[in-house]
């Protein structure tokens, strides 16, 4: 679901678009509204939306200012004006579109629709990139897995990761520097996906890379201790497989 911040000084405007955000578009979500260009570089910092529409003239100020803030914006932009004549300055920093007031909610629409094409590529592109260096890699330090989140997209070496846990449909991974990443994704996903770099699903809730274990406790029907002391548990049907891939490190 793409971000989407609107930057208006009119509020009839930053009304009407809301309402065509909110009822006639598909897969977007409104994390603000601002009416003038200061509120708006701090909404950006905060929201990191993924598309900003914006209108041209904002009071006094001139909304390509905003690129002042940010030289190499992660963001997309539509702008919204009442004035053709910034057209052409607009397509220069390579704008996804350019709707003259009113907006019509169609061209809103298909302008949005470009927009998450064009990110949903360059994500695919990052994603690629990542595949083709872990194939090409003879090492685990240099195996990277891509995690994307709601507003980041992570790039983590498979050796930061200690262990993963499910819950509900998501899955946390617990990285060595204390970080927590939380994404839409199953476990069963990364159990195939990590099963050649030795990690293994000690339970129906935990993934873990058994080089962060620092021993095996059979009480309680058994569980790993950690290297920072976590302790997880391990299911009865996973603990000879488990002992199995002890044996062999």
């Amino acid at each position: 679901m793409l971000k989407l911040l609107i930057v208006d000084d009119e509020a009839n405007v930053r009304e009407a678009l809301t309402h065509i955000v909110e009822h006639f578009t598909y897969g977007y979500k409104l994390v603000g509204t601002c009416s003038n260009l200061e509120s708006a570089v701090e909404a950006i910092h905060h929201h990191k939306p993924d598309v900003v529409l914006l209108d041209i003239e904002i009071g006094k100020d001139n909304a390509f200012t905003i690129f002042n803030h940010f030289p190499r914006p992660t963001f997309k932009v539509i702008f919204i004006t009442a004035y053709q004549h910034y057209a052409i300055q607009a397509f220069r920093i390579s704008a996804i579109d350019y709707l003259l007031k009113p907006v019509d909610p169609d061209l809103l629409s298909e302008a949005l629709g470009r927009a998450k094409e064009m990110i949903d590529q360059e994500h695919l592109s990052f994603k690629i990139d990542c595949l083709l260096q872990n194939v090409s890699s003879t090492s685990k330090k240099t195996k990277k897995v891509v995690l994307k989140t709601a507003d980041k997209i992570h790039v983590v070496n498979l050796e930061e990761i200690m262990y993963c846990e499910a819950h509900r449909g998501y899955t946390t991974f617990y990285l060595t520097d204390k970080t927590r990443i939380v994404v839409s994704s199953t476990l069963g996903e990364y159990e195939d996906m990590f099963n050649a770099f030795d990690f293994i699903r000690i339970h129906q809730s935990y993934l873990l890379n058994i080089g962060y274990i620092k021993r095996y406790e059979k009480i309680d029907g058994g569980a790993v201790i950690l290297k920072d002391n976590t302790s997880l548990p391990v299911a009865t049907r996973k603990k000879d497989h488990l002992l199995e891939m002890l044996k062999n490190l």
